[in-house]
């Protein structure tokens, strides 16, 4: 399950700059498999992993392409869609460039996952 969005074909990586991506075990777990060690992409922040950045970029980033693309993270995968505490809802994060072209229908389609997924990172439901 993603959220399509036209990233590469737009030229457009900007939610890797800085990344704050954090991470479940699952994904770890995915990432390890292909070989990378997790405090090798990862650190933890207050006891949740979450993406590194190296000189400002995410990790998996190199020329503008994700080198983990079909494994990467689930929050990568549901971006821009993500959880508002003020609202209790899903949103589109307002950040993202391509951020308009997402349809309220697929925010309401993924909401479960990403609430899902956030419990699987912080131990509760949001």
């Amino acid at each position: 399950m993603e959220v399509k969005v036209n990233c590469l074909k737009n030229g457009c990586y900007e939610c890797c700059r800085e990344t704050e991506m954090q991470l479940s075990q699952r994904d770890v777990k995915r990432l390890e498999r292909l070989g990378y060690r997790r405090d090798e992409f990862s650190t933890e922040i207050d006891g949740v992993r979450v993406l590194k950045n190296v000189n400002g970029w995410c990790f998996f980033l190199e020329n503008g392409k994700c080198r983990v693309y079909s494994h990467r993270p689930l929050g990568c995968r549901l971006y821009p869609v993500v959880y508002s505490v003020d609202s209790g809802q899903a949103t589109v994060h307002d950040f993202c460039p391509l951020g308009k072209t997402i349809r309220k229908r697929d925010v309401k389609r993924v909401e479960r996952i990403l609430i899902r997924h956030i419990s699987e990172i912080y131990g509760f439901l949001p």
